[in-house]
This record gives structure tokens, sequence and C-alpha cells, in this order.
């Protein structure tokens, strides 16, 4: 396909973006199922369309990936709700149209979704009052997460990606 680019993720596996020029399909595309990490662990990654729908499909996506890999009850819930949170911001705040990255990585002692879009602004923390309607999302992220950060791409991009120990759950 033209308008592809690849990226690196913090785990070093190569995550293809799809530019978002033409028409885009909200199908995602498998792109790296059941591929073994360096540390053995599971990576499943997609592309999703820049498309508020994308928010739901990858939700559905990580959780049932997540499933599929033994990871249920809390964990899974919390992973439903981080996960939206950064496909939202990644949807609503990225680049028009251009294609979002979601990685998904079980490990024996840990899971880690990860988002990336084209947009090159990292997402904020923000403190906001109880009557606000929205800008609440990071927070909720760095409350749950075990860890949570952003890699930015060297040609434009980044990556948000947050951690959970199941040893918490």
């Amino acid at each position: 396909m033209s308008g592809e680019r690849a990226r690196r993720t913090s785990s070093g596996s190569t995550l293809r973006l799809v530019d978002g020029g033409g028409e885009a399909s909200t199908a995602p595309e498998q792109t790296r199922p059941g591929t073994v990490g360096a540390q053995g662990e599971d990576l499943e990654s997609i592309v999703l369309p820049g498309q508020r729908q994308s928010v739901a499909v990858g939700r559905h996506w990580v959780v049932s990936t997540a499933a599929a890999q033994g990871v249920t009850g809390m964990v899974n819930q919390v992973l439903e709700l981080l996960s939206s949170e950064l496909l939202s911001n990644a949807v609503l705040h990225g680049p028009g149209g251009s294609a979002v990255g979601l990685q998904l990585r079980c490990s024996d002692g840990s899971v880690r979704v990860s988002v990336s879009d084209a947009g090159p602004e990292a997402p904020v923390v923000m403190a906001h009052e109880p009557s606000s309607l929205s800008g609440r999302g990071m927070a909720i992220v760095e409350a749950m997460a075990s860890r949570w950060g952003v890699e930015e791409h060297r040609d434009g991009g980044k990556t948000v990606w947050f951690e959970l120990d199941l040893d918490d759950f």
C-alpha cells in the first residue's frame, strides 16, 4: 500500500502505520499476530483508521486479545478503560484521518498497551475542576497504570503506552 510507514515500538518491534490519505476502512488490519518478543512476551498489534468508531473497535480488540492470552477479570476491565483513554486521545487529538497503531504485549508479570499516532503533541495530565466535562483521561491513566510514558518518533508522531503489573490485581 502506498503511504505506509514503519515505526519502532519500545519493545523493538516494527509497527506498520498506514497513511490516512484516501478512503479509510473501519476494519482493523492485523499486522503481527502471535509474535513472540525478545523475552518471550506475546505481542499482538493492529492498525486502525483515525476515526471515532476505531476507539470501540480497538477497545474490544484489546479486551478479547488479552482474554485469549489469559488476562481476565479486573485486569481486563482496567485494560479496557485505559486503552479507551489512549485511543480516544489518538483519534481526537491526532492528525485527522491518520492511522492509529495499537499493540498489546502480555508477559508473565505485566501487560503493556501502546497506541501510536502521527501527532507531535504528547498527552498531558491535567488538573480540572470537578464540574469540567472533559480532560481527565490521562489523570485516570496515571492513577491506574503501574507505569506509563510517551516515546517520540524521530520522523514525527509518538507512541503512548501504559503497563499494568498483574501482581497488583
